[in-house]
């Protein structure tokens, strides 16, 4: 009996001592967490190209610029191409004596957009049906090269959200730690952001692929009628 009632009162005990820990006021328990006091500025710096039509290329020049594939006939091709760089920026904040939360202040990808080309094969001649479809489809291409912004955008959004998590998740650490931790993050996500610029320029990829296929190149050669310029003076010019 005597043993029972031990065993009852250390019960009793562990549940008193748990319900007081679940009463800590709620700043005593803060101090275990470094959830930012509030959201970093992040905005994307995208600076946009309007693409340039180049007419001057020859359709032998073309063929060459796409790697020469035997198989194909290339009367238009579109180049898009982007740098990018990545600025972070954290701030400690004093939550205890030498102790220190991060803050993120600031997010600012920069995306620059450094060429943006169609070239539309010099024997075609404005106006008529082979050069309105080469045209129509590049524009296709150049849809697809200019929805990247958006994709970019909302990478943003979920690199800002991550940043937050995982500085929410942090402890308070001494001054020096702090400073390390603000270099770790900073080269951290600058990866990050390159990763996932490097994702969506495969996405894109992807989709320029879904255009130029086999099936579409056939279709594109047979809309002009089948003695078009694509039968006859483009093959001509080639050989």
């Amino acid at each position: 009996m005597t043993g029972q009632i031990s065993k009852g009162g250390i019960l009793c005990a562990l549940v008193i001592g748990l319900v007081m820990v679940l009463l800590i006021p709620g700043p005593a328990r803060a101090q275990g967490s470094c959830a930012p006091i509030s959201a970093p500025e992040a905005f994307l710096e995208f600076n946009h190209m309007d693409p340039m039509l180049d007419r001057h290329r020859s359709v032998r020049w073309l063929n060459s610029r796409a790697g020469g594939n035997p198989r194909y006939l290339v009367t238009g091709l579109t180049e898009y191409e982007v740098q990018a760089s990545f600025d972070m920026r954290f701030e400690p904040r004093e939550v205890g004596v030498g102790r220190y939360c991060l803050d993120p202040v600031r997010v600012n990808p920069k995306v620059d957009v450094v060429k943006h080309l169609v070239y539309v094969a010099a024997e075609l001649q404005r106006g008529t049906c082979e050069y309105d479809v080469v045209y129509a489809h590049e524009g296709e291409h150049v849809k697809i090269n200019q929805g990247m912004e958006a994709d970019i955008r909302a990478a943003l959004d979920d690199l800002v959200n991550d940043v937050v998590r995982k500085v929410g998740a942090m402890f308070p650490m001494p001054a020096d730690n702090a400073q390390r931790a603000m270099r770790r993050l900073m080269s951290e996500y600058g990866r990050d952001f390159k990763r996932r610029l490097n994702d969506i320029r495969r996405r894109s990829r992807l989709r320029h692929e879904q255009i130029d296929t086999p099936r579409e190149y056939e279709k594109l050669s047979l809309a002009c009628g089948p003695n078009s310029a694509f039968q006859t003076t483009l093959q001509e010019a080639m050989r």
